[in-house]
């Protein structure tokens, strides 16, 4: 018997092991790398447990590549995996620079469909950190020279697995541990994850591994392609909330005419006389209302959160897009109101954020997708006024990353300037040269001076370090920017509002659809949502923004107002 554990333990040879731990520790020197670089920003403070817990699960993710080395009788193929391990960190490093989070479901199916979007990531490249994966991978080809061959051993390969399956379990249970909660048994499905983790996804890869993240977007996917999500619903506790934000009466129609423009990733620091002053023109002008810190509050899918939740006042599921999941549902939009023709100008195609589904849902039942800059974007919107269209909504896109349109302005700035500030500021400029169309039809139209018009931001783009360049700048330079400031605008102008007035508290995205509602003869209708109108002085917030984002995750996923 003793004999026969002496032979069971003896799995592999010495060289095997040998390169087995060496590769291990390399890998999981590069989660913690990747980790400080990633989430450096999100200024996480974990308790002693769940630092263990991070640890520990990264070194059974380590341990399940480095696993590998047992199957491989040709250890130069472990050169190859290693490449492959780097592409994936760096395409996470510049997705989170883009987007403030990781590569998931959502953007694998988005990246068939991105017109004019593709080189968007370039903007992010940061060739001294991103090249830095490969770079050590190429030093650690040269310190040690792989074996080319050696024996494959099954069995080494099977301890090691559930080795690190079991580490993971380990790693997972302390995370619970400290945070008394419920113990994960679904590892690979991102909403299991979430009531441990919580609705921050990039949480949730720090404290556990990258490297497990693939398992994820495959289920993930599976799970997006046949609409299907786990239920989750509406508690009593929940019904008692929405007696109170759910009540009045309904409504036939909208009495102002409507046009809602929603502006890519426009930041207020750049909404100034020098940069964009016909927009800045407009917020000076009489019957014109402008709140200038408005916080973002999209979750997975970026441009079409912020158009969801302008358009119904409600708040984006916590895990994923919510129009990938849920484009058949019914919502309460602003334009489902309209007595005439809703039309919706897209800078994209419709199979984009699956406006397919999405621009009905919301109340549109014209569809045009332009693809052009936002100049012939403006003047379409003109066109349309004059053809009598009196409901529309219209999505720029000159001001998305990778920033060319600046080549159609004429601002001049010094080249010194850090590029992605000097593109992203002239991009502005091109924008609100395209705007100042439709904001001296404005001044000087009667008939449009009779519509309710909503100026708006859906997004913020840029991400912490860029921030940090541009401000650096500005001060060296005494300009008068605060990039650091990442707060949307929202400009309103309607003949019932009086004088210019001015909203300089902090607000949320959830706020502009009650405001809204209160210029356009609904605000008696059952659906306010969960902001404030901020017209109304003496307004009281029902519901905290933590509430009203798990509320509105269970109203969508329960299609709530289909009834």
């Amino acid at each position: 018997m003793r004999e026969r554990i002496k032979q069971w333990l003896a799995i592999g040879n010495r060289a095997n092991w040998c390169v087995f731990v060496l590769f291990a520790l390399f890998i999981f020197g590069k989660t913690l790398l990747f980790d400080y670089f990633a989430f450096r920003e999100l200024a996480l403070q974990p308790s002693f447990l769940v630092r263990i817990s991070q640890l520990v699960v990264k070194i059974a993710a380590a341990l399940l590549f480095a696993s590998f080395t047992f199957l491989l009788r040709d250890k130069r193929w472990l050169i190859l995996l290693s490449f492959i391990i780097d592409t994936w960190f760096i395409a996470n490093l510049i997705y989170m620079r883009n987007n403030h989070i990781l590569l998931d479901a959502e953007a694998f199916n988005m990246s068939s469909n991105l017109q004019g979007y593709f080189w968007s990531v370039l903007i992010y490249i940061e060739w001294g950190i991103d090249l830095l994966f490969y770079g050590l991978t190429a030093v650690f080809c040269i310190v040690y020279r792989y074996t080319t061959k050696s024996t494959r051993s099954w069995r080494a390969w099977i301890v090691v697995v559930i080795a690190s399956v079991g580490l993971r379990l380990a790693g997972e249970s302390l995370y619970v541990v400290d945070q008394k909660t419920e113990f994960n048994i679904w590892p690979f499905v991102r909403e299991r994850r979430e009531p441990v983790y919580g609705m921050h996804f990039p949480t949730t890869v720090a404290n556990t591994s990258l490297l497990y993240s693939p398992a994820y977007i495959l289920s993930d996917y599976f799970l997006m392609i046949n609409g299907i999500l786990p239920e989750r619903p509406l508690n009593e506790h929940d019904l008692q909330q929405m007696a109170v934000l759910d009540h009045g009466q309904p409504t036939d129609t909208l009495d102002s005419p409507l046009i809602i423009i929603i502006l890519e990733s426009l930041e207020n620091w750049v909404l100034t006389p020098q940069i964009m002053p016909n927009l800045y023109r407009l917020t000076e002008n009489d019957h014109v209302f402008y709140a200038n810190r408005i916080h973002t509050q999209i979750v997975g899918a970026p441009s079409a959160d912020g158009q969801m939740i302008i358009n119904t006042g409600l708040l984006p599921i916590n895990a994923g897009g919510t129009c990938l999941y849920y484009g058949k549902h019914t919502y309460p939009a602003i334009m489902s109101f309209a007595p005439d023709s809703a039309v919706c100008l897209l800078p994209h195609d419709l199979r984009v954020w699956n406006q397919t589904e999405m621009s009905p849902a919301y109340g549109y039942d014209t569809t045009i997708c332009y693809c052009d800059i936002d100049t012939i974007l403006f003047q379409k919107l003109n066109s349309l006024v004059e053809e009598g269209k009196q409901y529309i909504q219209c999505i720029t896109q000159s001001t998305h990353a990778p920033f060319v349109s600046e080549a159609y302005s004429h601002l001049p700035l010094s080249k010194d300037m850090p590029w992605v500030m000097y593109n992203f500021i002239r991009a502005f400029n091109a924008l609100d040269d395209g705007l100042g169309y439709f904001v001296r039809k404005l001044e000087t139209d009667s008939v449009l001076q009779q519509y309710t018009i909503v100026i708006t931001a859906d997004h913020n783009i840029l991400h912490y370090e860029k921030r940090c360049q541009m401000q650096q700048y500005a001060n060296a330079h005494n300009m008068n920017l605060q990039p650091m400031d990442n707060s949307l605008p929202f400009i309103i102008y309607s003949p019932k509002i009086q004088g210019n007035p001015r909203y300089t508290d902090d607000a949320y995205q959830m706020d502009i659809y009650p405001t809204c509602l209160s210029l356009l003869g609904v605000s008696d209708y059952r659906w306010k949502g969960f902001g404030i109108n901020l017209l109304d002085k003496n307004a009281k917030r029902l519901i905290s923004e933590k509430e009203a984002f798990v509320l509105s995750d269970k109203l969508i996923r329960n299609n709530y107002f289909s009834e």
